[in-house]
């Protein structure tokens, strides 16, 4: 007989990517200073998963990981491993074995549990997705609830939140805990339905708050001292230029040089890798337009050297809708086509610190697929990939539907019948099917027949469709079909 082992960690309630993670380690983050200041040798850990980051004691770091999510969704996807398997080698290298990590959709939760698996000396890595997390989850008793709350009340007092005083809040926990005492309601979850609001009229706005935080699904971080941690000055570079320009061609030339300038700022540190830049620039009237150049995977000047190419097609993308607004906005004014620039700054307002090791971690290609190429094409590109599963449909508009990157591929179906059906159909189709006359004496050839859920619908006729290849006298080929009405519809063309 065979013997299935489950893996408690793979029931999942859901299958979404954790919008925030936060880390403990015995290592101190407090070397990571702000301001000016030169960062100590635990900075790479504190920005190991996000750019957007908060240290939130001497040992706790957050992260919000929604500012990544593509490039890790794409880690994922590339090693094919659960969430736990990409980030736990990671984890590890830069923390330590004895690490905590609780990844969820919100940094409360994640607070919370942590500290119950500080409590009970836990190590390793936890997700609030899984089952088995979200039941231990739901038993926490009020003591772990309160206690949670001492070092989110620091961080209020310290940013001044408006209405907050500690000695009336130490009394509205008080009477908080009597409450619950008297209703003899043994752990937060229990109480889990009650309306945040009548926890707030009650018990005051900020218990109400914590309240709304240890049980709501969304990531939003409304009211909660999020303080972004700030690293050094940020690198930037200024040109000032002898002459107004406004070709393309001779701002690629200045622009290259001025990023080999800002990838020796970093000294050539090859784990800075860049989110955004803000490029801002003066125009001959001595206006200042601020633009910014993003990319959707983090990315690395010291890699792209010399000729820094996905740079400088995010910078042509910017230009040239720079230009066509302008164009717009002063199209009443007798101005250049073009306006020139007179002088620009580059400055680098957000990055993220990837270790050498990690594309170490990285390395072990399940298919031949270069994903680094496809991450650097996805930075070059105007507009973000998409991804797309087959379905068993013999219909061409519902035989596909739209999925996250980095989401699994497995058909749970063969597609086989599909595919050979496919193989006389056209690459460009119609959003939706255009309603053509009857052909006359173009040529036609019948291709198939062919029909989907016809039991579901009123009248069967309605699921037939006869598919034809259809020529006219130029040479020209379009895909069209015939309904049961004796309708005509083009849906595609061929090349």
């Amino acid at each position: 007989m065979d013997v299935k082992v489950i893996d408690l960690s793979e029931l999942r309630s859901a299958d979404e990517f954790p919008a925030y993670a936060a880390i403990y380690s015995s290592i101190t983050t407090r070397s990571i200073t702000t301001g000016s200041t030169t960062t100590g040798s635990a900075t790479t850990a504190g920005f190991v998963l996000s750019p957007d980051s908060m240290r939130w004691n001497d040992n706790i770091l957050l992260s919000r990981l929604e500012h990544c999510r593509l490039f890790w969704l794409n880690q994922k996807k590339k090693l094919r491993c659960k969430l736990s398997e990409l980030f736990d080698p990671l984890l590890r290298h830069h923390y330590g074995a004895d690490y905590i990590a609780v990844f969820s959709s919100h940094p409360w939760q994640c607070l919370l549990y942590l500290h119950y698996q500080m409590r009970h000396q836990g190590r390793g890595l936890f997700l609030l997705q899984s089952r088995l997390d979200q039941n231990i989850f739901k038993s926490l008793d009020w003591d772990c609830w309160f206690t949670a709350q001492q070092d989110l009340f620091t961080h209020l007092a310290v940013i001044n939140a408006k209405g907050f005083r500690v000695d009336t809040l130490h009394s509205r926990q008080a009477q908080f805990k009597r409450f619950v005492q008297r209703i003899g309601v043994t752990t937060p979850y229990e109480m889990s339905q009650a309306d945040a609001n009548s926890i707030t009229r009650r018990f005051g706005k900020w218990l109400g708050l914590v309240w709304q935080w240890s049980f709501t699904e969304t990531s939003s971080l409304e009211w909660f001292p999020w303080i972004k941690l700030q690293t050094e000055t940020a690198p930037a570079v200024k040109r000032d230029l002898e002459y107004p320009v406004n070709q393309w061609a001779y701002i690629e030339v200045l622009l290259r040089e001025d990023f080999t300038r800002l990838s020796e700022s970093f000294h050539a540190h090859d784990c800075e890798h860049i989110n955004r830049m803000l490029w801002e620039v003066t125009l001959f009237n001595y206006q200042k337009v601020s633009v910014e150049l993003s990319f959707r995977h983090p990315y690395s000047l010291q890699r792209d050297m010399p000729g820094f190419e996905t740079a400088l097609y995010q910078a042509r993308y910017i230009f040239d809708d720079m230009m066509r607004q302008l164009r717009q906005r002063d199209s009443d004014l007798d101005l250049p086509e073009c306006m020139p620039f007179v002088a620009w700054r580059i400055e680098v307002c957000e990055r993220i610190q990837l270790a050498p090791e990690i594309w170490d971690l990285f390395t072990n290609e399940i298919e031949q697929v270069d994903y680094q190429q496809i991450t650097s094409l996805q930075n070059k590109l105007p507009i973000a990939f998409e991804c797309y599963q087959t379905e068993a449909s013999f219909f061409p508009e519902q035989s596909f539907h739209s999925c996250s990157i980095g989401a699994s591929t497995d058909n749970a179906f063969d597609c086989y019948q599909w595919s050979v059906s496919a193989t006389n159909k056209p690459l460009f189709y119609y959003q939706a099917a255009q309603p053509i006359e009857p052909p006359g004496p173009m040529a036609k050839f019948f291709l198939e027949r062919n029909s989907n859920q016809w039991w579901l619908g009123q009248d069967a006729l309605q699921s037939i469709r006869d598919y034809y290849l259809l020529q006219d006298h130029r040479g020209r080929r379009s895909w069209v079909y015939r309904d049961g009405d004796g309708g005509w519809f083009k849906q595609g063309e061929y090349c």
